[in-house]
């Protein structure tokens, strides 16, 4: 794992187990640096805590064998499947991003340890309408750009060979589609075809989480190591904090 450097020793997080769970490369990296002690800030990361599943995001992302595999053996860890997921607490962070009504509080990387034929999978499932689509238009185009065909077709109607282009286009995507689907059906016994379905998700969405894009599509990206800083990256052990009281000011509340 990277090594940390971290310098600003009068930061009121340096050397605390909040500090850990931000998990930042150097302090220069944190969003939290220059601002003034606030003990909320504290309490908003004993929060992230709480809405952890148990065994934490860490979990996907220390395992030395593939996590979206469901047949055994299970592979070998070769890179790292991301899915972003997001909460609507604490409401102080939603407040501070200055972003529209769809403004979150916590956003996490679910990093799921992938072996490489999980990767090659998902990855075939997601670029099969686009390798079809073109398959099938570099097969048409050049036969309705052929001057005898070409005059061919404009005699039964101009717009023909415009149509035939445009059909295998449309023609291969759909094909592509139905690949797609096929494949992810054969591989659903093999693993976690969508990672929406994938039990730790199911219960992250127990306790309030979402994913960061929400419609039909899971959006997966791959990296060869897992990412190193920011919520959710830091190694298990750092995940429960010590309680902190907060006297409150009725004058500063809001």
């Amino acid at each position: 794992m990277e090594a940390r450097n971290l310098t600003d020793t009068e930061c009121t997080l340096y050397g605390t187990k909040s500090c850990a769970l931000l998990n930042m490369r150097t302090c220069d990296e944190c969003p939290l640096k220059g601002r003034e002690a606030d003990p909320k800030i504290h309490l908003d990361l004993q929060k992230f805590c709480d809405l952890q599943p148990e065994g934490t995001v860490a979990q996907l992302f220390e395992s030395k064998t593939c996590t979206l595999c469901k047949d055994e053996p299970k592979g070998a860890t070769s890179c790292y499947a991301v899915f972003d997921m997001a909460h609507e607490e604490p409401k102080t962070l939603a407040k501070r991003r200055f972003l529209s009504r769809k403004a979150t509080g916590f956003m996490v990387p679910l990093q799921f340890a992938c072996c490489a034929k999980c990767r090659r999978r998902i990855l075939i499932e997601a670029y099969m309408p686009l390798v079809t689509t073109l398959v099938l238009t570099c097969v048409v185009l050049p036969l309705v750009m052929s001057e005898k065909l070409a005059q061919a077709l404009r005699a039964t109607a101009a717009w023909l060979p415009i149509a035939l282009a445009i059909g295998a286009m449309l023609g291969g995507y759909l094909i592509g589609k139905l690949l797609s689907w096929l494949y992810r059906r054969r591989n659903d016994a093999l693993m976690y075809t969508d990672v929406r379905e994938h039990p730790f998700v199911l219960r992250m969405e127990e306790k309030g989480w979402r994913p960061l894009f929400n419609d039909r599509k899971a959006h997966i990206a791959f990296t060869r190591k897992p990412i190193a800083r920011g919520l959710g990256t830091a190694p298990s052990g750092v995940y429960s904090l010590p309680a902190v009281e907060i006297e409150e000011n009725p004058e500063n509340s809001d």
